[in-house]
């Protein structure tokens, strides 16, 4: 199949590239930087923004598929609104309408648990769930998200949302978490940590990456399967256990994994974990590679991810 997908210099879209292309798709890469570039079809443009520039594209090539893994503000300390406002929320209907007029037949959004209202207690957030509405990036991915789905309706385009929960992996830049633990752990060096009670729904990212691509084929074969997906695990894991799974792949001393030495942040949400049932349903469970597969794939082991 031939498949657009913009945002491939980002952390999910480079592997998400490197991962159809393993399977024998053929896909065309856009990013904004040009050290991402991984082959002749990948485009590098100045200003990722102008539709028409993707139609082009699509036209010219009989591009079927497009994957919009584009978005601002996943750094938290990137908060310039109009920015956030044109590439999360506007953006992708404008997208989607420009690349259905070049001919192209479905549409794959990569959205975020963040455009989900905090959960009271303790539970599994479905797709219904009521969207957050007093936090930039979460809005901004929100309001995206329904804006898309409404002008792909309006132009017959067939579309989904996946909601991605906490993917990590290679690529992660080095401030997050899973990155940072890998590599201090891995030097022998102390890992300051808050308390680590918050839980998390945890997924690799070439699991992730695994699951678009069964997506990619589920649309076209199933057109009534459009709408909102949680793309997650489904599965409960506290911080605490994610950085300990980790040090233990490594054989690194649990004592260097200092828990209570950070302070927690006022907006760290205690639970965060998805229900992934309609996805299970439609292409079967996302999660196939286990925290000590996933670290032992990276660091070149045995009985790492395959």
């Amino acid at each position: 199949m031939k498949i657009l997908v913009t945002g491939a210099g980002g952390f999910l879209g480079q592997r998400l590239v490197s991962v159809l292309r393993a399977q024998g798709h053929d896909v065309w890469g856009v990013t904004r930087r040009s050290r991402a570039a991984q082959s002749d079809y990948d485009l590098v443009l100045d200003d990722p923004l102008e539709p028409e520039r993707y139609a082009n594209i699509v036209g010219q090539n009989g591009i079927e598929t497009t994957i919009n893994a584009l978005a601002a503000g996943v750094d938290p300390r990137e908060r310039d609104i109009g920015l956030l406002v044109r590439v999360n929320s506007v953006f992708p209907a404008l997208l989607a309408a420009a690349v259905a007029s070049a001919g192209a037949t479905n549409f794959i959004q990569i959205g975020s648990s963040a455009e989900y209202a905090p959960l009271q207690g303790k539970g599994y957030i479905p797709e219904e769930a009521p969207l957050t509405q007093d936090k930039l990036y979460g809005g901004t991915k929100a309001a995206g998200s329904v804006l898309l789905r409404t002008v792909a309706a309006e132009v017959g385009l067939r579309a989904c949302v996946l909601r991605l929960f906490n993917i990590y992996g290679p690529g992660e830049k080095a401030h997050r978490l899973f990155p940072s633990l890998l590599g201090r752990l891995s030097r022998g060096e102390r890992v300051p940590l808050s308390a680590g009670s918050q839980v998390r729904d945890f997924l690799y990212v070439d699991d992730a990456c695994l699951a678009i691509a069964r997506m990619i084929r589920a649309l076209p074969e199933n057109p009534p399967v459009a709408g909102v997906y949680n793309l997650a695990s489904g599965r409960a894991v506290s911080v605490r256990e994610f950085a300990v799974a980790i040090a233990d792949a490594i054989g690194a001393d649990r004592q260097l994994l200092a828990f209570g030495e950070l302070a927690m942040r006022p907006d760290d949400l205690p639970y965060i974990v998805a229900d992934t049932r309609r996805l299970d349903d439609l292409i079967g469970p996302a999660a196939s590679i286990t925290i000590a597969m996933a670290v032992r794939s990276i660091l070149g082991q045995p009985g790492g991810a395959g």
